[in-house]
């Protein structure tokens, strides 16, 4: 009796895992992608509007990013923006997990 008890508890808590971590994940890869494709075609916004835009798409993907946080750079022909924010998910009751996720979109930029 105790063994199923514990099996069950067990389950509990990766169902919990999974349940916490996968919206945190799928949000996260749909702002990758969206991030991907605004580096691919943006050829005419300044750096200010690229960092505006970021700021719209994470807002509409529900991502808690900071403006600060987020760098338009363009090294050696490229363009390359990247951003870093922090998600807490609690997989376990009483325990907060913190993520950092780090997005980086590049592209090649023969303009510049």
């Amino acid at each position: 009796m105790a063994r199923k008890a514990l099996q069950v508890a067990v389950f509990l808590l990766l169902a919990n895992a999974v349940y916490q971590a996968a919206p945190v994940s799928l949000r996260h890869y749909k702002f990758k992608d969206a991030l991907q494709e605004l580096a691919l075609f943006s050829q005419k916004l300044t750096d200010a509007e690229l960092i505006d835009r970021v700021m719209v798409l994470a807002d509409e993907h529900n991502i808690p990013l900071d403006r600060d946080y987020v760098e338009v750079r363009h090294p050696d022909g490229q363009l390359v923006i990247t951003a870093s924010y922090v998600e807490t998910m609690k997989f376990v009751p009483g325990y907060d997990y913190v993520r950092q996720f780090d997005v980086v979109a590049r592209r090649f930029d023969p303009t510049r």
